[in-house]
């Protein structure tokens, strides 16, 4: 029992990246990331790295909070077998029900640590095989007058899908969507978030507008807990919708399945809390028979390529909106995924996440 593999040390980082961009949804602007790193240490040298990455409006929680969550997690892990990262999850859930996205940081962090023992990439590990996956790339809200322009430069990059960002004004909305559409042509798809920025009226004049304008769907058009919301737009809509911050927990899954509010589901670790929960939420939609996609926050390259292994290895992940490091500047992270032409390219001699901060990046953060 001496020999048990335990964890010995947990260091908690502050990790800001700048962003090209100020980003606009319909609940909150963002300007750079604002995230945190996780490092988990063992007694044998194995370690594991994650990443939480806030959107407060979303998740209701900062930086700030995440970071003294964090400090607190941390004496609830240390000495533990971290193999045993069902029962690790178990335990932080218990101790904190909210706060899903830090624990989404350690999560990540134990199944990096876990596929490492395992001498195997995480997306092997979680029982899956590499499969070709192509990202959306997500406009913010912008002028209408800009709409097009802005568009045509994500094309321009090889990107087949656009998600753009709605919510805010249903005329700028339906204005945008017809500047995007009438730049880029019909055959490049495009996706639409209003972030819960619509309430069910407004959702259903809006996507019966742009029903024309060939929307492969909508995400999220009403707050998260109006299920009877999503319903009636459902109903009356040709547009799918897709569940994203209805969907946090396992039992949040089954409330869209068993209420039949929305066709599709969005799963983020973020959300979740990570791989663990992510799972159960994916084996649901599985037997529900509800495609799902894989999303992103403004994490870096670290747990996007964590979100990637996820995707691999659930086939009921058949949408992806992977691109949450695109645009970062100087990000400091080695490995992990790369997107040409909007496909996911996942190198193929990887142990784990196999993505990490750079060492030297590390040694200038002041660790908690």
């Amino acid at each position: 029992m001496n020999n048990m593999l335990k964890i010995s040390h947990i260091e908690i980082y502050p990790f800001n990246i700048a962003s090209e961009h100020e980003f606009k949804i319909a609940t909150m602007v963002i300007s750079g990331a604002q995230n945190v790193l996780i490092h988990i240490m063992t007694n044998e040298g194995i370690d594991g790295w994650g990443e939480a990455s806030s959107f407060r409006a979303i998740v209701g929680e900062t930086q700030k909070i995440n970071l003294a969550a964090a400090q607190e997690i941390r004496g609830i892990l240390i000495g533990k077998n971290p193999l045993d990262y069902a029962s690790r999850v178990r335990e932080m859930d218990a101790f904190l029900p909210l706060n899903s996205t830090i624990k989404s940081a350690f999560d990540m962090a134990l199944y990096d640590l876990a596929a490492k023992h395992a001498n195997l990439p995480l997306y092997r590990f979680l029982g899956g095989e590499k499969r070709p996956m192509e990202t959306d790339m997500t406009m913010g809200i912008s002028d209408p007058d800009k709409a097009g322009e802005n568009a045509m430069k994500i094309v321009n990059q090889g990107f087949r899908i656009i998600k753009t960002k709605v919510g805010i004004d249903p005329v700028e909305d339906i204005l945008r969507l017809q500047a995007i559409r009438k730049a880029i042509g019909p055959d490049i798809k495009i996706r639409i978030d209003a972030n819960q920025g619509w309430n069910r009226v407004t959702a259903v004049k809006c996507l019966n507008e742009m029903e024309e304008l060939d929307i492969e769907f909508c995400e999220q058009p009403v707050r998260r807990h109006d299920l009877e919301g999503m319903k009636y737009i459902s109903e009356r809509c040709s547009i799918p919708l897709m569940a994203d911050e209805s969907v946090f927990s396992p039992e949040d899954a089954l409330a869209i399945v068993q209420t039949q509010s929305a066709p599709m589901i969005n799963i983020k670790l973020s959300k979740s809390g990570g791989l663990k929960n992510a799972i159960i939420i994916a084996n649901i939609c599985e037997a529900a028979h509800i495609p799902c996609m894989t999303g992103c926050m403004s994490e870096s390259g670290l747990a996007n390529t964590a979100f990637c292994h996820f995707a691999m290895a659930h086939p009921i992940v058949q949408y992806f909106d992977l691109d949450a490091n695109v645009g970062h500047i100087d990000e400091p992270i080695i490995g992990g995924v790369t997107i040409s032409n909007g496909m996911i390219e996942l190198p193929d001699d990887i142990i784990g996440i196999g993505a990490y901060p750079d060492p030297d990046f590390i040694k200038t953060l002041k660790s908690l």
